[in-house]
């Protein structure tokens, strides 16, 4: 009896050691599902499809994201404004709707696609691009390669549609789209605000958190005006050698999150004029800056009740912030001053 008490402890003990050893959960790490993603900035938002060529259903660009990882995500509503039986100027449901993607956006673009009734509960599926044969038998109308959302409308209740993409592109309003509904309603070819070409911005450029922290003798622009030090991040305030000794903590257990962060967007701070006021990257210092407004000035030691940068610890990271840091490096090496 005492040796099978005796089991039953060390086992017991064995669990309690596994799980506390276990790594927690992190509710705020990026999820995998493209939908769930932070949005950075809303890019558009109720753009109307051009009344000259729209048809019976009212398409609605709801809205386009910027999304923390760099996707797009695209959301249009569908609704019928007139529903009856097709006659007397009434518009039979829509059976379903079709688009097609343009001539900068491909389906190695898109990263994922859903459907919703309510635009709450979202239905994913997998896209194809092919011709729908319904409308070319029902209606003998040849759509070509279509993106096929197989969803209808009910009443005047608007019906919603997203598409996750990799691109930033603009908005055309002649995109092409195809609807089929019921017999007197039939099918047709219409406008809606679809995927345009990509939109070019000029960046300027920027140089490296290596050119400016592990730069000898190089000397840091005053970009602070007449505030104290030579830079401002998050409301504080950092002298040149304040910040080369936050590059310098080790990164034996892995950068930090504020380490990241801190030291690519001062990299774009002290580069000044060379990146444009336009530039796709101010976005991802703004994410920064903001997190670093919560946060006591930063230092390699954490002395005076300034943040540790190093090791790693649950003051020093945030996810937002390091996808941004991470982001401003990619923008850094695609757009690095000559």
């Amino acid at each position: 009896m005492k040796k099978g008490l005796s089991l039953f402890v060390a086992v017991s003990t064995l669990l309690l050691i596994v799980i506390g050893c276990q790594k927690s959960v992190d509710r705020n790490e990026a999820p995998n599902d493209p939908f769930q993603v932070a949005v950075r900035e809303v890019i558009e938002s109720g753009v109307t499809s051009n009344p000259a060529c729209s048809g019976p259903f009212a398409i609605t660009l709801e809205s386009v994201t910027a999304n923390i990882n760099n996707t797009y995500t695209w959301t249009w509503s569908v609704m019928n404004p007139n529903p009856g039986n097709g006659l007397n100027g009434t518009v039979q449901g829509l059976s379903h709707w079709n688009i097609k993607l343009g001539t900068c956006i491909v389906m190695d673009d898109l990263i994922g696609a859903a459907m919703s009734s309510d635009g709450t509960n979202w239905t994913a599926f997998t896209p194809t691009y092919a011709q729908d044969p319904s409308i070319l038998n029902v209606c003998n109308i040849a759509t070509g390669p279509v993106l096929k959302f197989e969803l209808g409308t009910n009443g005047t209740a608007k019906s919603w549609f997203k598409i996750v993409i990799s691109k930033n592109v603009d908005v055309d309003m002649n995109g092409v789209a195809f609807f089929k509904s019921g017999n007197r309603t039939g099918c047709g070819q219409v406008c809606f605000p679809g995927f345009g070409c990509p939109i070019v911005v000029n960046e300027g450029c920027s140089w490296s958190q290596g050119y400016w922290f592990n730069g000898q003798n190089r000397v840091w622009p005053d970009v602070n005006g007449s505030n104290p030090g030579v830079l401002t991040l998050g409301g504080h305030h950092y002298t040149q050698a304040e910040g080369v000794a936050i590059w310098n903590t080790s990164n034996a257990r892995g950068i930090s999150d504020a380490k990241k962060a801190f030291c690519q967007a001062a990299s774009i701070l002290l580069s000044g004029n060379n990146v444009t006021a336009s530039a796709t990257v101010w976005t991802d210092v703004n994410v920064i800056n903001t997190w670093l407004s919560t946060k006591p000035k930063l230092s390699a030691n954490g002395s005076g009740g300034t943040m540790k940068v190093q090791p790693k610890s649950t003051d020093n990271t945030n996810i937002a912030a390091g996808i941004a840091g991470g982001n401003i490096g990619n923008w850094i090496q695609a757009n690095h001053c000559q």
